[in-house]
């Protein structure tokens, strides 16, 4: 099985795998360009040399000067210069002009040559001149060896200092992930220890924390949910089992029988309702809870539910009215999901507001279209306002199961707007009432 290699050893190897590339192009690169400007002297000098030597022919021969006077004064010439002695000149019949004996032919290899026809007074003269590419190529030596000494001892020195700030600028990875592996559903409220370094480890360290931070809080909700969900179904259960265990202990008159049923019966009901509510809350966290839209005129919606409202509240004794607008009002909804929701606020509006008051439920597309439920009830304590939303939350944990209901509608009205991309928000005053409103965008 193979191992794959650490951050801080790729990112050596990367960054030696850069430099040395770097280091030979531009040792290329520089090997190249002294090469050329040394030749480029080389040939700048022979230039000097010949265009000299061409000087002397023409101002010799305007001098009157012939043949012998031209080869004394080539050879003064060739004395007083570098590498004179390698200078060539055949005059306009052919014959070597210089030297005038029989010299050795010019060396060609490691020599640089230039040879240049002109033409004095009309007369064709031909200069050869050669210089010595010795102390070029030593130089050139010296500098490739240069090169190859150093580029490894750099790329060396260069690499390891790169392995020791990759390590020591990821050794705070490594504690995090020390810290982190020893975090556990049972020590949740541990942290990691930022680096206040202001880089990307800062972050990182910063984001892991905000990350423990919501975990921590999805599993106290879960915990919470879970204790307040046994809580919540252990009452139905235990006066389902009451209530039959009472009716089975003696006999009973068929009346007593039926009483029991029907105690039973409405337990029954209860708890599905709060079996239903917890399995679609349990959808909603799981996201599988998905929900449809289509488009839906809001205003028919608003009348339809309010009817069967006015129903509920003839039964308490509770005055309901609807007030919409008479043009439509068209949003992108799931119509099942706005018609509970609509009635959840509803249903808690007519609940909370005393035999005699009135529950007003209104629709209104100002800015962006509004529904608006408000009860002239008892009002919602404003310690209590910013948790009404909470499951399994009331607002007074004294009012019976028959009243109260288990607390968890608005959090399924809060899930049903959310998927809506709408808000819901609440509004109070103890005594006064209670208004809700849920915004569509």
């Amino acid at each position: 099985m193979t191992h794959p290699l650490s951050i801080r050893l790729r990112l050596t190897l990367w960054y030696a795998a850069v430099l040395l590339a770097g280091f030979l192009l531009f040792g290329l690169l520089l090997w190249f360009a002294v090469r050329q400007g040394l030749i480029a002297s080389v040939d700048h000098a022979l230039e000097r040399r010949v265009q000299g030597a061409v000087e002397l022919i023409e101002q010799t021969t305007r001098e009157g000067g012939g043949i012998p006077a031209i080869q004394d004064e080539l050879g003064e010439y060739a004395d007083s210069v570098p590498e004179g002695r390698l200078i060539r000149v055949t005059g306009p019949d052919g014959r070597r002009l210089f030297p005038s004996d029989a010299p050795a032919p010019l060396p060609t290899r490691g020599y640089r040559i230039l040879r240049r026809s002109d033409y004095v007074l009309g007369r064709p003269y031909t200069v050869i001149a050669a210089a010595s590419l010795e102390s070029t190529e030593d130089l050139l030596a010296r500098l490739r060896w240069l090169m190859l000494l150093s580029i490894p001892i750099t790329l060396a020195a260069a690499s390891l200092g790169g392995y020791a700030i990759s390590r020591q600028a990821l050794s705070p990875v490594d504690s995090m992930t020390s810290e982190a592996a020893a975090i556990g559903i049972g020590n949740l409220s541990r942290r990691l220890a930022v680096p206040h370094t202001g880089d990307e480890l800062e972050r990182l360290a910063s984001t892991w924390n905000h990350m423990l931070d919501r975990l921590e809080s999805a599993v106290k909700q879960l915990t919470q949910f879970t204790a307040d969900a046994s809580h919540e179904l252990r009452t139905p259960v235990a006066l389902i089992r009451t209530t039959a265990e009472l009716a089975l202990r003696r006999p009973r008159t068929p009346d007593d029988y039926r009483e029991a049923l029907r105690q039973i019966v409405e337990e029954s009901e209860r708890t599905s309702r709060l079996v239903d509510d917890l399995l679609t809350l349990a959808r909603a966290d799981a996201g599988r809870a998905l929900l449809s839209t289509e488009p839906l005129d809001l205003t028919l919606l608003v009348r339809d539910v309010c009817e069967q409202g006015m129903i509920l509240g003839a039964a308490r004794h509770v005055e309901v009215h609807t007030e919409t607008p008479l043009k439509p009002v068209t949003i992108q909804g799931n119509p099942p999901a706005l018609r509970r929701l609509l009635f959840i606020l509803l249903d808690n509006a007519i609940k909370y507001t005393p035999e005699g008051g009135t529950v007003t439920v209104s629709l209104r597309n100002d800015a962006s279209p509004t529904l608006s439920v408000a009860d002239t009830g008892i009002g919602i304590p404003p310690d209590a306002l910013p948790h009404v939303f909470e499951r399994f939350f009331r607002a007074d944990p004294s009012r019976n199961r028959d009243f109260g209901g288990a607390g968890l509608g608005l959090a399924i009205a809060r899930w049903i707007a959310e998927r809506h991309n709408a808000t819901i928000a609440a509004e109070s005053t103890p005594g006064a009432g209670s208004t809700f409103r849920v915004t569509f965008p």
